[in-house]
């Protein structure tokens, strides 16, 4: 094995490591660890959304930045997220410039940003902390704005729509009162 194929693969393992190790730091802190979700399901969720090109998009805790990509590249919104790991923040942003997209990343804690400009809120966080997140939503948002959410319900708002996600996971849909 060449030094270059070794440094490529020592490199790529670091960079998991890294990943992993950030994850597990930030979910202690934040409570939502890194899990990707499915290309297929946030393009579904956007759709069931009828998330159109003027309106703004806001992903809570945009991880890899991939559902501010999709929001702003195929469906023309104006995308904005928050992330508070420096380390997705990061990749974020690389995935943001790679795909050439106008999608604004702020590396910083969701909970002291205002929501209000929002039309379509997505987010995919733990249950420790869905009844805060829950609570900032009806503060700020908008009547009639929506929110998406993955795996993991509001605690106290009944979803307008539930969908199954491959097979196992849930998406919640809820438009603001």
């Amino acid at each position: 094995m060449t030094y270059a194929i070794a440094f490529c693969i020592e490199a790529v393992f670091f960079i998991f490591t890294a990943t992993l190790f950030g994850s597990l730091y930030f979910a202690e802190k934040s409570g939502a660890p890194f899990f990707p979700t499915p290309k297929s399901a946030i393009r579904d969720a956007m759709r069931a959304t009828a998330l159109t090109p003027s309106e703004t998009f806001y992903d809570l805790g945009a991880g890899t930045g991939k559902v501010l990509i999709i929001a702003e590249k195929e469906f023309g919104a104006h995308a904005i997220g928050f992330e508070i790991s420096i380390i997705f923040c990061c990749i974020a942003k690389i995935n943001i410039l790679f795909h050439l997209s106008h999608a604004r990343l702020f590396a910083k804690n969701l909970f002291g940003q205002n929501l209000s400009n929002a039309d379509v809120v997505f987010c995919f966080l733990f249950p420790p902390i869905m009844q805060k997140i829950e609570n900032k939503l009806k503060a700020e948002l908008k009547p009639g704005a929506r929110v998406i959410v993955y795996a993991f319900p509001l605690p106290t708002m009944t979803p307008k729509k539930i969908t199954t996600v491959r097979g196992k996971w849930k998406m919640f849909f809820y438009t603001m009162q």
